[in-house]
């Protein structure tokens, strides 16, 4: 009886165990059923879109132009249907991608009908040779914003942007079904949403083309009277579409120069005059200039070393004198001479736009200027240093009629493309008479004159004001010092509308190559306001 009762429990518990066995399998079964429901369904990414970036007319500076790509099923239909409507040679070079049967994304040339075969035009967000690089940045593989302004704007770009995506039946190997439905899921807005610069597209693409031959440097275009941007260009360039050949370039293609900080030399003494003008010098005060000046110990030699001997204002802006200026400088003082730079822009760091911000430069305060350095500083040496953005900023107070503006590169956002909803203006503050302001243009009108340092920026159209540079940065090179050439300018000289900077490093002379690419974009800006042709970057000659 005790066998039987073991031999009956021995038998139930295999039972049960077969029993639990047979229901694990069919739980098994079930999930591999439902898994492979689940795979039935396969989802392709065609591409997707971002929000554009504008110029100042809503002009776009990205997404400019478009690719044609076709989402394929490559059943024997579609890849009959490609083989007859492709160009043979694109064909064959499609071929590779269809071969693994399931859907997939090809680039074509021209739009292919067919059986499981859909066609999409999609955004090229930027071009080979795209407009102010520096200032738009680039996105990475996943096109999300490394830098400029696509970093800065990026959550609201891409809130701006969508994607399609293109849904089809597979089988159990993951291939395409035949004469499956394709679903496709358009998420694009119809309006083009995005960001707005003050940039000019036409007036960037001159100031691009004007400063071809800069090594290295920058040129800034500006409106005087409200601060906007309307070009800025960093050279050497790069393009967005090949970044990995600019991390290795000449003269790091990606910094951006507009916006660093650099020895700005004689440039400055517009500031000196400004403030020396201010505290009631006239034009007419006079110095004599033997080649020198001597404080203390120290002696301070000017670039003519025979010297310029006596002189006024008008000619020691014109010769770029630099005892005449020290001379003055010693005489305003630290404090009102900070104080009138400070005004100016210098020592003050400047958010652009999102992603992009002017450097603070470096201007000593009045307890550290001795008269040692109140010296250097009077023709914008020792421990004065400025980004071109500043040094356009200086001029435009000039330009304007003695206003302080704030330099900017955004005009606002647009939902639509067609209207701009504007951010809140600063207004400008006064930080020279309009007396002084006017005296100064005139002064510096002399410069681009014949008799001036400044002799080849001056335009064939109209005149212009400004001042040449040669600033010494105390870095050598083979034994010879790196020495910055600058020219900041307004024109046209009876009523400025384009302050311009250009900076060339190690360009020796403020009157040679800067002075040229002034010269050249104020022709170049004559040219598009009398509505002449204007050479697009394509190539295509467009009206304005």
């Amino acid at each position: 009886m005790e066998k039987r009762i073991v031999y009956a429990y021995i038998l139930t518990l295999a039972l049960m165990t077969g029993l639990m066995v047979r229901l694990a399998v069919l739980s098994q079964g079930e999930e591999f059923r439902t898994a492979a429901a689940v795979q039935s369904s396969y989802g392709l990414e065609v591409g997707e879109s971002r929000g554009t970036i504008y110029d100042r007319n809503l002009k776009p500076l990205v997404n400019n132009s478009s690719r044609l790509v076709l989402a394929v099923a490559p059943t024997p239909e579609a890849v009959t249907a490609l083989r007859e409507q492709l160009p043979a040679e694109e064909f064959q070079e499609d071929l590779p991608l269809l071969e693994n049967g399931k859907p997939v994304v090809v680039p074509a040339s021209i739009p292919v009908s067919g059986q499981g075969i859909e066609c999409f035009r999609l955004p090229v967000r930027n071009s080979q040779q795209q407009l102010a690089p520096h200032v738009i940045g680039y996105v990475d593989g996943s096109g999300t914003g490394v830098c400029g302004v696509e970093a800065g704007y990026d959550q609201l770009l891409e809130s701006w942007g969508g994607e399609v995506e293109t849904h089809y039946l597979i089988n159990a190997f993951g291939g395409a079904l035949t004469g499956g439905a394709v679903q496709v899921t358009d998420t694009r807005p119809e309006e083009q949403g995005g960001v707005v610069l003050t940039l000019d597209r036409k007036i960037q693409q001159l100031a691009e083309q004007a400063g071809e031959e800069i090594p290295a440097g920058a040129v800034v275009v500006m409106d005087p009277d409200t601060g906007e941007i309307l070009a800025m260009a960093s050279f050497p360039d790069y393009s967005p579409v090949d970044v990995a050949s600019a991390l290795e370039g000449e003269n790091s293609p990606l910094f951006n120069r507009a916006t660093a900080s650099y020895s700005v030399g004689s440039t400055f003494k517009i500031c000196v005059a400004a403030a020396a003008l201010e505290m009631g010098f006239t034009p007419e005060y006079e110095y004599v200039c033997p080649g020198y000046y001597d404080l203390g110990e120290q002696r301070y030699y000017c670039h003519q070393r025979s010297g310029h001997w006596q002189l006024a204002m008008a000619r020691a802006l014109r010769q770029s004198c630099n005892p005449y200026f020290i001379n003055l400088g010693q005489q305003i003082g630290a404090a009102r001479l900070y104080q009138m730079a400070s005004d100016m822009g210098f020592g003050s760091a400047v958010k652009l736009v999102e992603g992009v911000v002017a450097a603070t430069g470096t201007l000593p305060l009045p307890e550290e200027i001795d008269l040692g350095e109140l010296a250097n500083l009077s023709f914008g040496q020792g421990k004065l240093t400025a980004t071109p953005v500043q040094v356009t900023q200086m001029m435009a107070s000039v330009a304007n009629g003695g206003m302080a503006v704030r330099p900017t590169l955004f005009a606002g956002t647009t939902e639509d493309g067609a209207t701009i909803e504007r951010p809140t203006q600063q207004e400008p503050r006064r930080i020279m008479s309009a007396q002084t302001a006017q005296q100064l243009l005139v002064l510096l009108g002399g410069v681009v004159t014949e008799e001036g340092s400044g002799r080849q920026a001056a335009p064939q159209f109209g005149q212009a004001a400004g001042k040449t540079a040669s600033a010494q940065t105390g870095s050598y090179v083979d034994g010879k010092e790196v020495v910055h050439g600058w020219f900041t300018g307004a024109w046209p000289l009876e009523d400025p509308r384009y302050v311009i900077t250009v900076l060339v490093e190690g360009g020796e002379s403020g009157g040679e190559l800067p002075a040229q690419v002034f010269r050249k974009i104020t022709e170049g800006l004559a040219l598009l306001e009398d509505q002449h042709l204007y050479q697009d970057v394509t190539g295509e000659v467009i009206l304005p």
